[in-house]
Formats: structure tokens, sequence, C-alpha cells
């Protein structure tokens, strides 16, 4: 019997699909074609179309802002002070929207110093 094999374009349109979540693609494989995949085995092939893969992450922010967007605009009261707030810390932080500061510390190295021996006397009892 002959093995089956899942094209690129089968896999990348199932992966896109499925918003580029692994085990979720895993099982639309096995539903779709009938061939055993693993999350694992959609991860390492995912992996190997690092652009397609990271344009799927992009859309799927894209998304995610836009659903933020819609509860700023039209949310009931609650829903919309959450979203307002999860914007200002993500997309306000220039603008000081955050919730602790972020601090760039660089460190200079220090100049060789001289070691300094001190000895000491054992105290008669």
């Amino acid at each position: 019997m002959a093995e089956k094999k899942l094209s690129d374009a089968q896999f990348l349109s199932l992966l896109r699909d499925n918003a580029g979540m692994f085990a979720q693609t895993a099982r639309a494989i096995e539903e779709k074609f009938n061939i055993k995949y693993s999350r694992q085995s959609v991860r390492a092939r995912a992996e190997t179309f690092k652009e397609i893969l990271d344009d799927i992450n992009e859309e799927n922010l894209d998304i995610a802002e836009g659903g933020l967007m819609s509860l700023i605009k039209t949310g009931g009261e609650s829903a919309k002070i959450k979203a307002i707030e999860i914007f200002l810390k993500n997309k306000g932080r220039n603008r000081g929207y955050v919730d602790k500061s972020e601090v760039a510390v660089s460190v200079k190295e220090l100049p060789d110093l001289p070691t300094i021996i001190i000895k000491t006397r054992e105290k008669d009892v």
C-alpha cells in the first residue's frame, strides 16, 4: 500500500486555516487526509517555512487587535475598560502607559585592582 503524502501547499493551507496552532493542525490533517501527524511533526515542518509561519502569527495579531478595537468601540462598560487598559499597556508604552518601568543598564568593566591580603594572628586564650 502506498504511503500518503501531504504536499507543502496542502500543509500550509491547513496550518493557516488553523491559525498556526500545531495540535489543531495535526488533528485537521488526520481528519481530512487520514494521515497520522503529531503536534511535534507539525511544528517541525511549519518551522521550515519561517516566513510563512511569521506571517500567520502576524495575521493572528491583526485579528486580535481588531477584536480589541471592536471592544473599545462597542463593548460593554467593563469589557471596554479592560480592552482600553490592555491596548494602552501594549501600544501606549512610549506615552508612559506601563505597569512597570523598563530600565536599560550598561556595566563598564572595572580595571584590574590589586589584591590585598590581610594576615591575622591567632590570640592566645
